[in-house]
């Protein structure tokens, strides 16, 4: 099974929940890149996107999906670590998450609520007020 087939089976409970946006084949094929993965055996358990945002040097997770199998283990957080390096990589100076029910996951990870206008301009721009998504932060080491 392909990459890009596990993750739409990955995420497809929590976009039937709500909790995440429908992505297809094409869309996570063009951002495939951006993904960071955790894998048992040939099995993709959990998995997160970095979108960079280079004029700010800020990173938004997105797609951030956990096997429900594997939740309450420490799979979330090595999912984490593997974000932060990312973004380490990448220069970061700042990491943002937008969410309707995780708050308690970046909240334990050392993320604070935001606000609209702390995101990257275009991000603000594209930003769906229906979803009404709150904004959870955290600043990097600057390199």
């Amino acid at each position: 099974m392909s990459k890009i087939t596990q993750l739409i089976d990955l995420m497809q409970p929590y976009v039937d929940e709500g909790k995440l946006l429908k992505r297809n084949y094409e869309q996570l094929n063009e951002c495939l890149e951006d993904f960071v993965f955790i894998n048992e055996g040939n099995q993709i358990v959990a998995c997160a996107g970095l979108r960079h945002y280079k004029d700010e040097r800020k990173g938004e997770i997105y797609a951030l999906a956990v096997n429900k199998k594997f939740h309450n283990t420490d799979v979330s957080s090595q999912l984490m670590e593997k974000i932060m390096k990312r973004a380490s990589s990448l220069e970061l100076i700042g990491i943002f998450a937008l969410t309707k029910y995780g708050g308690r996951f970046f909240l334990r990870h050392g993320f604070i609520e935001g606000a609209i206008s702390d995101l990257p301009l275009t991000r603000q721009t594209s930003y769906d007020h229906q979803r009404k998504s709150s904004v959870y932060l955290k600043e990097l080491q600057a390199s």
